[in-house]
């Protein structure tokens, strides 16, 4: 293996003068250029386009082994910190430059369309009393619903479905839904027969003076031919 620092020690970072070495010819042309006593001079670089015409005062500096070594220290030094920067800026915990907590995953249906095209059930019915349990970590209220009319899906058998939604007040995201009263009810099917709200804020209308009411966060209407078969108005 290589070792760094005799190769750091034994480094010559600027090379040795240009007048090192030269032919007799190049040393007699150099000569008449800047005069014979410059020849012996260390000439390096920007010294030797100086010197052109004029005499140069000292000998030129060379710089140290030292100042090469923390210089280039000090760029490796300098890139890691853009480095964190930039990583910085980019931190993916917090997603358009905002924080807070874990994102909805249920669908959110911008038009009437989209909104009736996902529900695989609709109808209009009173909410019976229900129970909670717990399945998978999971606690979620079951209720047994008297269906008065359907929009959508086939008229279930007896007039009853078998409803499981999230229980009120048990989170952030729960439908506002109470035993005794009337909802339009927009549901998909879950294994064994029963049905749950495709989401929890439009998947419920709450029914009062003959019409299909929309919560507070859902600005989406029921369309006329579903309003008609649930027999209310609009």
């Amino acid at each position: 293996m290589i070792n760094v620092k005799s190769l750091v020690q034994h480094v010559n970072p600027v090379p040795d003068p240009p007048t090192n070495g030269m032919s007799a010819r190049a040393r007699d042309e150099l000569a008449e250029l800047i005069g014979s006593d410059l020849i012996g001079s260390e000439l390096i670089g920007s010294d030797l386009v100086g010197a052109v015409g004029t005499k140069r005062r000292g000998p030129a500096r060379r710089p140290s082994r030292r100042g090469v070594l923390v210089a280039a220290v000090a760029c490796t030094v300098a890139a890691v910190v853009a480095g964190v920067a930039v990583f910085a800026l980019d931190d993916p915990k917090e997603p358009g430059g905002g924080g807070g907590g874990p994102m909805a995953d249920e669908p959110y249906f911008k038009t009437t369309a989209e909104l009736e095209s996902a529900s695989v059930l609709i109808v209009r019915a009173r909410l019976g009393a229900g129970h909670e349990e717990t399945t998978d970590g999971l606690t979620e209220t079951v209720a047994t619903a008297q269906v008065l009319a359907t929009a959508k899906g086939a008229s279930p058998t007896g007039g009853r479905i078998e409803l499981a939604y999230t229980t009120p007040g048990s989170g952030p995201e729960t439908a506002d839904l109470a035993a005794g009263k009337e909802y339009v009810l927009l549901l998909d099917e879950l294994d064994g027969g029963r049905f749950t709200p495709v989401n929890t804020t439009q998947g419920v209308y709450g029914v009062g003076g003959g019409h299909a009411v929309a919560g507070a966060d859902n600005d989406v209407t029921l369309s006329p031919g579903v309003i008609k078969a649930l027999k209310l108005t609009p």
